[in-house]
This record gives C-alpha cells, structure tokens and sequence, in this order.
C-alpha cells in the first residue's frame, strides 16, 4: 500500500491531536496548587437535578479545545486505519468522523464524572449548626463576650468565634453544642 498526501495527512491530524491532548494532560496535571485546572472547557455540574448527565446542555459547552482534540484524535487516527485495513476514503472519513464524535462524548462523560469527585472546601457557618464543639478560650455566659470554639470540619479542625446564652461561662475544654450563626458568630450551650 503507498501512502498519499490524504493519508499522510490524517496521520499527522491524528498525531498532532494527540499531542496536543498530552500537553492538556500534563499541563492539569502539573499546575501549581496540583489540581487540574479545566478552565473554560469544565462543564457545570453544580446542578444536581440533571438526571441524565448532558441534558439541557449548551451547543457552547461541547465547542472547547479540548473537545476539538478529542474530536480530532478519533478523526484522524481512525480514518488511517479504516484506509489501512481497505475501507475507501469515503467510508473511512465516515467512519473516523463517528469516532471523533465518540470521543468527544466520552471525553465530556468523563470530565463530568471527574468533576464530582471534588470537593467544596469553603467553610459555610450554617452547615455547622447541630455539631458539637469543644471550647478553646472561655465563653462568658449571658452573651456578655466571645470566646472561641474549636470545631472539626471536611477541611480541619478550625477555631471559631463562640457566644453563648447560657447564665454559666463555658470553660476551656467543655464540650458544645452549635445553636446557630448570627454574623459570623456561633451561639454554643452546653445544655443538651
């Protein structure tokens, strides 16, 4: 078999994509707080009332750079080898062209999947109301100061300001109770 112009150029489609998509690899891999950095190209997958994943997605969530290589990689790689195994160029482009679709759809599944495996490390005060919390430096009954509270969350173990409405203080070590948050500051009892 002797290799033309349009085979030698599905080869290098195919090989240029490829590399392409090992500098995105790489380059995510390698950023510096060592989590990968999707940028632009990361679906939105904050709504978790979407079932099935794709649907109600935008035509401008599928046209990235990174679902152009995807596209590309297919395209090219398996267009030269349905020409190399004797598929004419037009039924190899066809089939190349349903691959790189492929691609794309399985690239786009498994940013998803990938996506929800992370992890919001903010705090939010309201999500520690029902926890319990050991106090770290004395709270004067009555709301009459702040103290301050060491509570363990997903992200650690954090010191928090404390106040609470109890007539007794709370001392150093004492097990709490989180009541509640009123800007930006816990109310604690230590009455169960």
């Amino acid at each position: 078999m002797t290799m033309g112009v349009w085979e030698w150029g599905h080869v290098a489609l195919g090989g240029a994509a490829s590399l392409i998509f090992l500098f995105q690899s790489l380059g995510s891999a390698n950023s510096e707080d060592g989590s990968a950095d999707f940028g632009t190209d990361a679906p939105d997958v904050s709504d978790a009332s979407d079932a099935h994943g794709m649907a109600g997605t935008a035509l401008s969530d599928y046209l990235s750079v990174r679902n152009f290589v995807a596209f590309f990689i297919g395209y090219g790689w398996v267009t030269f080898a349905g020409f190399y195994n004797g598929l004419s160029r037009l039924a190899a482009s066809l089939a190349g062209a349903v691959s790189g679709i492929i691609f794309v759809f399985v690239s786009l599944f498994l940013l998803r999947a990938f996506l929800k495996f992370q992890e919001d490390g903010s705090l939010k005060l309201e999500t520690l109301e029902g926890r319990r919390a050991y106090v770290y430096i004395a709270v004067m009954g009555s709301a009459s100061n702040t103290g301050k509270v060491m509570v363990d969350t997903k992200a650690g173990r954090v010191e928090l300001p404390a106040r609470t409405r109890d007539n007794e203080p709370l001392r150093p070590g004492k097990m709490v109770k989180i009541l509640g948050v009123e800007g930006g500051v816990l109310w604690v009892t230590a009455k169960e």
